[in-house]
């Protein structure tokens, strides 16, 4: 097998490239297993490791051709058009539904940008919906969604139906997991009597991630400046500033949005901290096990229903007390009942219902404890592994190769424009007459 990350695994990782590792890391129990990764990857222990820059198509294609099945992520319709025309399997992880954070992002840069970056996003997903003779999702309410998907862009063939009624070969549930080894204490405290302004003994409310525009870190904050009204102890601490494999001008409005919040009510510093890096992978045990409660929160949006806040894995793994917003797939699970949206004095009432030792206290630590053996990596990657098993006795699905042709060229006027707008008119004739060339199936 042959697992193509989207970002470089290295340590310190945000969700894709988490996910590509452990999901890499669980199928050599049924696969010889290599992952191709963009410069900057490390080695990984049993997998066997390519360095591969996204933009190296004609190595990609070599790659996949010494291989029976590719796992892609986040491929341009481009290459994924070139892979359809392999004699490979084709799985598509698609457990982060792009198309729709696509909406929310980049507000900032105003309509006409955010229609292009929400066109790619669902070019790119359609393509993949196309394609794959599996699609991973990570849970039963993005199954609908992709199906419906399908279904609406007559992606759905009566032969793979008929083959397969209840469609779970095609579209399989695959989640985000957890680590089988418990966390490991830090060598030395992290956050509670190192961060300033925080003791020893004082309360720490996690959010383990980046603030992204289509999160809610102000309402966690009102609900700390809500608890310390009656104690001192409360504090907020945001692990994740800057995200990895992210320039440096990319960091989200809703980031910059937060901390000029918290600073503006003067708890920047005092109860709220901005962790400014990111914490590496196999340490951030370490930051989980010293926090009390593990929080997050959304807006209002369609992103939400769609939504794995794989952060809340995080959490459980540690075995703390979550507190979150209402509506995400997680929270109702492992929450405690879902706060109202944007409601920070309901958030402060769930927080102080279990940021203390007591019954309720127990309840949430006991029930985080089962579903983080619920949800290991093993277990949730076990569809997968299923289809590597049989996948040679399985029927080839039908690859819906126009629909793909029409996604690429979707996206070239824009591109064109883009490129002879910031890189000049020869490089766009150049790029042209190369993506012409992959069209036919006759370049790289």
């Amino acid at each position: 097998m042959l697992v193509l990350a989207s970002e470089p695994l290295a340590a310190r990782m945000a969700g894709p490239a988490i996910r590509a590792l452990e999901l890499a890391r669980a199928l050599t129990a049924v696969a010889d297993v290599t992952i191709a990764a963009p410069p900057g990857s490390l080695p990984v222990d049993g997998v066997s490791m390519e360095v591969v820059a996204p933009t190296e198509h004609r190595r990609t294609l070599a790659l996949a051709r010494g291989h029976d099945i590719v796992v892609v992520q986040h491929a341009p319709p481009q290459l994924l058009l070139a892979l359809a025309r392999e004699d490979v399997r084709i799985v598509c992880d698609l457990y982060t539904p792009i198309l729709l954070e696509a909406l929310e992002a980049g507000r900032e840069r105003g309509l006409r940008a955010r229609r292009t970056i929400q066109r790619l996003a669902t070019r790119q997903t359609v393509a993949a919906l196309a394609v794959a003779d599996l699609v991973l999702c990570a849970s039963e309410r993005q199954r609908d969604l992709w199906l419906g998907a399908m279904t609406g862009r007559e992606l759905l063939d009566l032969r793979d139906y008929d083959a397969d009624p209840s469609l779970r070969g095609l579209v399989a549930v695959v989640p985000f997991g957890t680590s089988d080894e418990p966390p490991r204490p830090a060598p030395s405290p992290v956050m509670k009597g190192v961060l300033p302004g925080i003791g020893p003994e004082d309360r720490v409310l996690l959010w383990g991630g980046g603030i992204w525009d289509w999160l809610d870190a102000i309402t966690p904050m009102r609900a700390v400046e809500r608890l310390r009204a009656e104690r001192d102890d409360v504090h907020l601490v945001i692990l994740g500033g800057k995200r990895p494999a992210v320039r440096d001008d990319e960091r989200m409005q809703a980031h910059e949005e937060a901390v000029a919040f918290a600073a503006d009510r003067g708890l920047l510093g005092r109860a709220v901290h901005v962790y400014d890096g990111w914490v590496p992978y196999d340490e951030r045990g370490g930051w989980l096990l010293e926090a009390d409660i593990g929080v997050t929160a959304h807006r209002d949006h369609a992103e939400t229903r769609f939504a794995f806040r794989t952060r809340v894995l995080d959490y459980l793994w540690a075995g703390l007390p979550v507190v979150g917003t209402a509506g995400d797939t997680l929270i109702d699970l492992a929450g405690e009942g879902g706060v109202p949206v944007g409601d920070d004095a309901a958030f402060a009432t769930a927080v102080a219902r279990v940021l203390d030792p007591g019954p309720a206290r127990d309840e949430a630590i006991a029930r985080a404890a089962q579903l983080r053996v619920e949800m290991t990596w093993e277990r949730c990657a076990a569809p997968l592994l299923a289809f590597v098993e049989d996948a040679h006795a399985r029927p080839v699905r039908h690859r819906d190769l126009a629909a793909v042709t029409r996604t690429t060229l979707a996206q070239y006027p824009g591109t064109l424009a883009r490129t002879v707008r910031d890189e000049g008119a020869g490089t766009a004739v150049k790029r042209v007459a190369r993506n012409a060339a992959r069209l036919v199936g006759k370049g790289p």
